[in-house]
């Protein structure tokens, strides 16, 4: 098949032109739905520590006036300053109780509201350490709605029971509000909703103790996670955290659907500019292709006529834009002509010359497309292309996926600049230990993965993840500053299992995202 230069020399311009192109569209496009996650973890975990805090402030002073109320009765009754008071933390109503739990006198607000006893229907009040005052979890007492209360025991043995109107809580909680469906949500240690924008659900103190999240919740842990939620029948992401005096779990919900009805927008716009961006490409490609084969095919020409012994030659016509090489080659030529024998000599090496510096050229290519311009390392497309070809060759191996602690805040402080310089440190201090045959490449940002194309014992795989850690956190001198960081790696070894490269490098990334929920600095396997 015969194609003419000018369309392989296009064809080649424009893949040179195209690889770049997709991996930075494909890069960015990834680090959008990276920063809506990333917004999530800061943002929304920010408002949910802030509103505990105000629920917490709200929940020792709520005690406070509880205690110091109920140490001033006299005769039966509550001094007054104290009755505005309670109104506003929302108490409804207070009862003195004996010390085995039975009503002995109402002090403040309807007698309805408190019960008879404090230990019947199975002992719902735990009535021993009542020594400091604290918040019940929600209870059903006699067939009313679910109620929060407040208990202590004085030194004269007295029960007091706070019966409390949660609207202090419903207040804070709908005041989040963000999106089409982000909320926030409260409940107690039990995982009994307090506030919900589910109001039947916070009417009835609907339990949501086997949603994961509020397990987390309840067990005093604070992070970001995903989640199913029965509320909304979506998949959602939600930061959450916990009340320190009351133990009451506080998260900030939003669903999945929002994040990446966002991050579509940015993406499109993304691949919009990377579209126009190749036909642009295309068109100077086009463009350059006929600056440079014109005059080769002029001289194509020249050479088929001077073969032909044809006396008159047709001269050069002066182009616009010309290639100093190519006028000079074909002036050249005409001197040339007068002495077939050393013209057809020199025009031979030129061709060869030229030959050279175009294999060349496509070489360096070739190098840029599978190599990352700053660390010099294989980069993202050429490791998954190895990776893919050892799937499908089926030998075991083992993948370690790794990100590095702190890298951002080295770039926020030091700039770009220092950042580049401390990425190829990194990258030459770990592939100067590795074996023969392993690869270390650049997946992304501070992202690097690690092909052990003979290992795949979980030990020997884990030392070297180790020994990997080790080299990584040791500290790097670049223009006067000492720079640290740390890293978390994720480790996938392929067993014939995985079907593709994206599977395999996805329970990696997994692994390595536990790693650093675990602590950061930490070497994790995939399951």
């Amino acid at each position: 098949m015969k194609l003419s230069f000018r369309y392989l020399l296009l064809i080649a311009m424009s893949v040179v032109s195209l690889i770049p192109i997709c991996v930075l569209a494909l890069w960015t496009s990834h680090n959008a739905l990276d920063n809506e996650y990333r917004t999530v973890q800061d943002k929304h975990l920010l408002l949910a520590k802030n509103l505990s805090q105000a629920l917490d402030r709200y929940s020792v002073d709520a005690l406070s006036i509880f205690n110091r109320a109920t140490d001033s009765v006299i005769k039966q009754h509550i001094p007054a300053e104290f009755i505005k008071l309670f109104n506003d933390i929302d108490v409804e109503s207070v009862g003195e109780y004996d010390a085995q739990g039975n009503l002995v006198n109402v002090l403040f607000g309807p007698t309805q509201l408190q019960p008879g006893s404090l230990t019947q229907d199975e002992k719902i009040f735990e009535l021993s350490q009542l020594s400091t005052a604290r918040f019940t979890d929600v209870h059903i007492v006699g067939g009313v709605n679910p109620t929060l209360y407040m208990i202590r025991k004085d030194q004269q043995q007295r029960i007091w029971l706070a019966v409390m109107t949660p609207e202090f809580i419903t207040l804070l909680q709908s005041a989040v509000k963000f999106g089409k469906k982000g909320h926030a949500a409260i409940v107690d240690r039990q995982g009994n909703i307090l506030a919900h924008p589910n109001k039947e659900w916070q009417a009835s103190s609907k339990n949501l103790s086997k949603v994961s999240i509020v397990q987390q919740m309840m067990a005093g842990n604070t992070g970001v996670m995903e989640f199913y939620s029965p509320a909304v029948k979506q998949d959602m992401i939600a930061a959450y955290t916990m009340v320190p005096t009351t133990g009451w779990g506080v998260m900030i919900p939003q669903p999945l659907d929002e994040l990446y009805a966002r991050a579509e927008s940015e993406i499109n716009t993304i691949l919009g500019v990377a579209t126009l961006s190749f036909f642009a490409c295309l068109l100077l490609s086009w463009w350059m292709a006929g600056l440079i084969t014109r005059p080769i095919a002029a001289l194509t020409a020249q050479a088929s006529a001077l073969a032909e012994q044809q006396t008159q030659l047709t001269p050069w016509t002066k182009q616009r834009i010309e290639i100093t090489e190519f006028a000079a080659l074909f002036d050249r030529f005409h001197c040339m002509s007068k002495q077939v024998i050393n013209s057809q000599a020199e025009l031979a090496q030129r061709v060869i010359d030229k030959t050279a510096d175009l294999a060349q050229a496509q070489a360096e290519a070739l190098h840029l497309a599978n190599h990352d311009q700053v660390t010099g390392l294989a980069n993202r497309m050429s490791i998954r292309n190895t990776i893919q070809q050892r799937i499908d060759t089926k030998q075991p191996f083992s993948l370690l996926f790794i990100d590095l602690d702190g890298f951002k805040q080295i770039n926020d402080t030091y700039g770009h600049g220092i950042g580049d310089s401390l990425l190829v440190s990194i990258g030459q201090n770990v592939s100067s230990s590795l074996e023969r045959g392993d690869i270390f490449a650049r997946y992304g940002g501070d992202e690097f993965v690690l092909l052990l194309q003979h290992d795949n014992l979980c030990d020997i795989v884990n030392l070297k993840a180790k020994h990997i850690l080790e080299l990584i956190k040791q500290p790097y001198k670049i223009n006067g500053h000492q720079l640290n960081v740390s890293a978390c790696i994720g480790i996938a070894q392929y067993d014939g299992i995985d079907n593709d490269t994206d599977s395999l490098i996805h329970r990696a990334d997994v692994a390595m995202y536990q790693a650093k929920h675990a602590g950061k600095d930490q070497v994790m396997h995939a399951c």
